[in-house]
């Protein structure tokens, strides 16, 4: 019998086009049925200790709240993917084109993509370690839940045309404050992000990170295109980029 799972999938950025963050993060956690009541009180500590209601990474006051956050989570068991995409890079003509092929507007059309790449991947991690997994999504509270719950049924789980194992058991979304689990994958993502995005001073912030490093989905002993999946090759910033906007080197 497969091990059930549950697929926490959040985001970090703004996907406005010429408008919103350079980088956008989209990220599930994989964590097993077993695994969350621990998880939960790891997240109930954390927020006990920094007297927060709900963990939002972003608004965390300092580094130092963000660091014990990290550390904290580091004694659970998880797997987290990310899809990366640097909207200075994105082909306008060809969302244009797009466009006139779908009724979408083209910041719902990447996230679509970007969404499919997700869950190719999660459903390669969950086949070859014989799971299967319900699907929570960070609500918006609008009616893009709705869209997207049916997108990926209707385009991606059950449509034959793309490399998607379908090992899921269902898919729902609800919102961070009433369902902390998905707190842990804001966490991830945001780190993500922090680690591409350049912030107001200047600097990239990989330490949060390089810390959750080894929570990355690998295959083959490759993260590259599977933990850390970039939207397209393009879009993979070289080392340069890193190593200029460090503190440390």
């Amino acid at each position: 019998m497969s091990t059930k799972c549950t697929v926490y999938i959040d985001e970090a950025g703004d996907l406005g086009i010429n408008r919103g963050t350079q980088w956008f993060v989209l990220t599930a956690v994989i964590i097993n049925k077993e695994s969350e009541p621990y998880i939960r009180s790891i997240l109930k500590s954390i927020k006990r200790e920094l007297n927060l209601d709900n963990i939002h990474f972003r608004k965390l006051r300092n580094f130092e709240q963000r660091a014990y956050v990290i550390n904290k989570i580091c004694d659970c068991q998880f797997e987290y993917i990310n899809i990366i995409l640097d909207t200075s890079k994105l082909d306008i003509n060809k969302l244009k084109a797009d466009r006139r092929t779908f009724t979408e507007k083209p910041s719902v059309i990447l996230y679509n993509h970007a969404c499919r790449y997700l869950i190719e991947r999660v459903s390669w991690l969950l086949r070859d370690t014989d799971r299967t997994g319900e699907i929570v999504l960070s609500s918006r509270g609008t009616s893009r839940d709705a869209e997207l719950i049916d997108y990926i049924n209707d385009k991606l789980l059950n449509y034959s045309e793309n490399q998607i194992s379908n090992q899921f058991s269902g898919i729902y979304s609800k919102t961070a404050e009433s369902w902390d689990m998905l707190q842990l994958a804001d966490i991830c993502a945001t780190s993500m992000f922090y680690y591409h995005e350049i912030n107001t001073y200047g600097f990239l912030l990989p330490c949060h990170a390089m810390k959750l490093r080894k929570y990355l989905y690998q295959r083959s002993g490759s993260i590259d295109k599977y933990g850390i999946k970039y939207y397209s090759d393009e879009m993979r910033p070289d080392n340069k980029y890193f190593t200029d906007h460090m503190v440390c080197k």
